[in-house]
């Protein structure tokens, strides 16, 4: 899990986002964030682009833990709460995988525990192998 863990800083965006992985196993997969002052819109609450990543990437690696190349072909995220500061934690759960799919559920939560938002992706499984061997050098992200 710690090779695939670090396939995944190869993403950029997250990375420069301030995005990591705090834990990854089969099927699961948790991200943080500290909200900045980059992270807010012109209302001073997080762009919701910011939030997307962040579940994005825990979506990412939980869908991917198994070592396959899968691919995002559907997500949604629906808000329920503003967020101005503080940590913000993504759990993905993959909840069903298929030979060819895997749909997985990511909550994201503020520094409370309290709900801030769900995101749902579905990921196309192309089933070859994800190339660890360049795990934590250049490579192509997700």
């Amino acid at each position: 899990m710690e090779r695939i863990a670090r396939f995944f800083e190869n993403d950029r965006y997250a990375k420069e986002n301030g995005i990591r992985i705090v834990e990854i196993r089969p099927g699961y997969a948790r991200t943080e964030m500290t909200v900045e002052p980059r992270h807010l819109n012109a209302v001073g609450i997080l762009q919701g682009g910011a939030l997307f990543t962040l579940a994005d990437l825990a979506f990412a690696a939980a869908s991917n833990s198994h070592g396959v190349v899968a691919v995002a072909c559907q997500a949604d995220v629906t808000w329920f709460k503003a967020v101005e500061s503080g940590k913000l934690t993504a759990t993905a759960e993959e909840i069903a995988r298929t030979r060819r799919l895997s749909t997985c559920v990511v909550r994201i939560t503020g520094q409370h525990d309290e709900l801030v938002a769900l995101f749902k992706g579905v990921a196309y499984i192309k089933g070859s192998p994800l190339e660890l061997g360049n795990a934590g050098g250049a490579g192509s992200g997700r």
